[in-house]
């Protein structure tokens, strides 16, 4: 028996055991991280929980699925740091899992193993896992979707294209993101499949998709399309920054949230393009992520894009780099990338401990974790304000406040409205809450700067109560004033 059969059978029997032992590490870890790092939830997170306390069909910003997946963490888990994050945590090894699944299907265990390990090592996977966004669903759906594709043009059974269908359509009710998926499927098709188009497989499973994200289209309709004219705005409607300095940020982001080594390794498969395309593997690959990066690039030209808008194009990304370096013998190199990668994360992970070595005005500028501190200390002084006004509504004059003071108090479960004078819907709690059914009742109004005579004449008379403060670095204080206000008049 030759030595690669031998390294093949060990990764056929024990491979999965070995990915499973370690991928409880890994939670183990992220889940241990978590409570000691000092942090509240972020604003979106914050704004999430909100969500899942009222379940709909969809919310100002996004469709209904991070809502959805809050409701069933909390029920869970509970509704503290951990309850919210739990279920979105776990769908990256998830995700890890379904890339293990498509490389088995593309090529043997051995890549099957070491795919699904750099995927769960990524450091744009091991930093999302910190939190709960939209990724975190989408990029599941993204690599589950590749796999029941795969299965269905291998079987044709029409079990197979229903569910790619239910798995696209619940991958559009995490984020709209995922119609690129769909559009690189279509395109896939009618290039090398196209007597399958032919058939009403395909076409029964889009409309499928379609069917599931219904419910979503329709509270658009309802609502005046509040999540598409968002989702517009910030990336057909944004005009600021832009350019190749831009664009040059956002590809050094995508290298970055590789890791050097994978980073680099995926770059060479781009350049060379033409030896990579020839590969029938290598190209299916590259076809469900390419597509992703070329939109989100566009729009980093056109304006500016996060790193993390790419997030699911990593997936099938990250088969094809380790499917390469396998093929060309570069398992070494290969661990040390993925070692690297592990190195990263602790960094990222223990970065408070790491600051610990430099000086106070040092620490606070290279504090990337500011935005999500602070928050839980203002709840705890706002609370007894709240507690002896009891039938005064929470009004907030911005959502960030308001999203985080809602999850901050939710043993209180205040009613809370957005200040809103001009009546447009710029936000969700703009969308949702209406201030003028308390006229007449008094209001607790928290913020961030001093109110003026274009507020305070909307009510028979006004006090301060308090100025909260929290100290999150040697220059970062949390501050929000709160004011007493009685008797609404209306706006």
């Amino acid at each position: 028996m030759t030595p690669v059969a031998v390294d093949a059978g060990i990764y056929e029997k024990s491979g999965g055991k070995i990915l499973l032992g370690l991928t409880a590490i890994l939670l183990a870890w992220r889940f241990w991280v978590v409570p000691h790092m000092g942090v509240t939830l972020y604003v979106d997170e914050a704004q999430y929980w909100t969500w899942a306390q009222h379940l709909d069909w969809g919310y100002f910003s996004k469709p209904p699925g991070v809502a959805a997946l809050i409701a069933v963490s909390t029920v869970l888990f509970g509704d503290g740091l951990l309850g919210v994050k739990a279920l979105a945590m776990l769908c990256y090894p998830l995700a890890a899992a379904a890339c293990w699944a498509i490389a088995r299907r593309l090529y043997d265990a051995r890549i099957a193993f070491w795919s699904a390990l750099a995927v769960l090592t990524l450091p744009i996977f091991a930093w999302l896992g910190l939190f709960v966004s939209t990724d975190a669903l989408l990029t599941l759906f993204w690599a589950l979707a590749l796999w029941a594709y795969l299965r269905a043009l291998a079987s044709d059974a029409w079990g197979d294209w229903l569910l790619l269908g239910a798995i696209c359509g619940l991958g559009l009710l995490s984020k709209y993101t995922m119609a690129a998926w769909l559009g690189a499927a279509f395109l896939h098709l009618l290039a090398f499949h196209r007597s399958r188009l032919a058939s009403p497989k395909p076409w029964l499973a889009a409309g499928l998709a379609l069917l599931i994200l219904g419910p979503n289209l329709w509270w658009n309709v309802v609502h005046d399309f509040p999540t598409l004219k968002h989702t517009a705005d910030i990336t057909v409607n944004r005009k600021a920054g832009g350019g190749l300095p831009a664009l040059g940020e956002f590809w050094a982001a995508q290298w970055g949230a590789f890791g050097p080594v994978l980073g680099s390794v995926f770059f060479i498969l781009l350049f060379q393009a033409r030896q990579s395309w020839r590969d029938e593997r290598t190209r299916l690959l590259l076809w469900f992520a390419l597509p992703l990066w070329a939109v989100v690039s566009a729009q980093a030209f056109k304006s500016t894009a996060n790193a993390n808008w790419a997030a699911p194009a990593f997936a099938p990304a990250a088969i094809a780099v380790v499917a390469w370096m396998l093929q060309r013998g570069r398992q070494k190199l290969l661990i040390a990338g993925i070692a690297l990668n592990i190195a990263l994360i602790g960094i990222a992970y223990h970065w408070q401990n790491v600051l610990v070595a430099v000086d106070a005005e040092k620490r606070a500028k290279m504090n990337f974790y500011a935005r999500a501190q602070g928050w839980d200390e203002l709840g705890r002084q706002l609370k007894p304000l709240l507690q002896a006004h009891p039938d005064a509504v929470l009004v907030a004059d911005n959502r960030t406040l308001l999203a985080h003071m809602l999850y901050e108090l939710r043993d209180l479960k205040p009613a809370a409205a957005s200040w809103n004078p001009t009546g447009v819907a710029s936000d969700h709690y703009k969308l949702t809450t209406d201030l003028r059914p308390w006229i007449g009742r008094d209001a607790i109004l928290i913020s961030e700067t001093p109110i003026g005579d274009n507020l305070t004449r909307h009510f028979a008379g006004s006090e301060l109560l308090a100025r909260l403060n929290a100290p999150v670095d040697a220059k970062t204080v949390r501050q929000i004033d709160v004011y007493l206000l009685h008797d609404f008049k209306g706006y």
